[in-house]
């Protein structure tokens, strides 16, 4: 069965990518990916080049990190960059309610991928009353995530814990195991690195509800005027480099091993579990991800309050792949 299933993948894929052949014919359009991180749901990009989605849809993708959002962003205005993976965030939606181009065309992590981990001396919510729980810093994604996430548990972040900037991952996990805090969130795939040393994990933020677009592909209003056949290639690409990483774990895992720079195997399939999960096959721009980051940012920002969440998203790429049926083929099995 699983063996017919790949064969129809791949008849599709092969199928498809003769219909989209004239721009293949022509050559490979040189594009530049500009990303801000690497980490878990990235990895489908990775995948999704890996296993030539790109060019069969005549594109040659180079993928660049960049050392921040704002960074990337700025690459994005400049035309440095055509598309980038991010531009979700407060910063973005800022730039955009200022005037800037940027416009998420998909969001293909609609949560923000955290597990909420606490000491083994917590047994419930309420233990934690009078606690300490660690954050990167204060408006980062996991400080966000950590304020949903008590708030989803009946705390008050702001009366019943005390919330500490204590930097990056690793070193919230050693303040976890001194005892320096009772409770961090942590990130995808090292949610198994903590289960082993004995934490325990009370939430998870995708399990509670939280709409938040955390990675995304970002594009601009001029570049989606201006080339909309490319616009279209790549997010044709990577729809079916989503349905080839939901439907082929086996193949996925090692390009995720190499890509999140792994060492287990185990590690891997961590990151495949819970990423395939949450990537939709149809990963149409978070209106409501969207609404979520502009009631945080109307707290400090009244303009955000009138602010419309469509006027941030333009989902006519992924409509089109929707309604003319490549989505759904693409899923098809005998």
């Amino acid at each position: 069965m699983l063996k017919t299933r790949r064969s129809v993948f791949s008849f599709l894929v092969i199928l498809s990518a003769l219909l989209w052949s004239s721009s293949v014919a022509q050559g490979q359009k040189k594009l530049v990916l500009g990303m801000v991180s690497i980490s878990g749901g990235i990895d489908i990009l990775h995948v999704t080049k890996k296993i030539g989605a790109f060019r069969r849809n005549g594109l040659d993708v180079d993928m660049v990190i960049f050392q921040s959002s704002t960074q990337a962003l700025q690459a994005l205005f400049s035309g440095d960059v055509k598309v980038i993976s991010g531009g979700g965030g407060a910063a973005a939606q800022k730039a955009r309610m200022k005037g800037a181009g940027n416009v998420l065309v998909s969001t293909y992590t609609p949560t923000l991928p955290y597990g909420f981990f606490v000491s083994s001396k917590i047994k419930t919510p309420r233990d934690l009353k009078g606690g300490k729980v660690a954050v990167s810093s204060f408006g980062s994604s996991p400080d966000f995530a950590v304020r949903f996430i008590l708030t989803q548990l009946g705390l008050d972040p702001n009366r019943d814990v005390t919330i500490l900037q204590a930097g990056n991952e690793q070193t919230r996990v050693n303040a976890l195991l001194s005892g320096a805090v009772d409770a961090t969130v942590i990130g995808i795939p090292n949610t198994l690195l903590a289960r082993r040393q004995g934490f325990t994990q009370l939430a998870d933020a995708s399990a509670l509800g939280l709409k938040y677009p955390h990675n995304n592909i970002t594009m601009t209003d001029a570049f989606i005027r201006d080339d909309p056949e490319t616009g279209l290639a790549f997010l044709r690409a990577f729809v079916e480099g989503i349905a080839y990483y939901k439907s082929h774990k086996a193949e996925s895992l090692p390009m995720i091993k190499e890509f999140l720079r792994l060492k287990e195997d185990a590690l891997a399939e961590e990151a495949h579990s819970y990423f395939s999960r949450l990537a939709p096959a149809k990963p149409y721009p978070s209106i409501d991800g969207v609404r979520t980051v502009l009631a945080e940012v109307a707290k400090t920002d009244p303009e955000a309050r009138s602010a419309s969440p469509e006027r941030f998203v333009e989902p006519k790429f992924i409509r089109q792949l929707d309604e003319s049926g490549f989505i759904d083929r693409l899923y098809q099995k005998n």
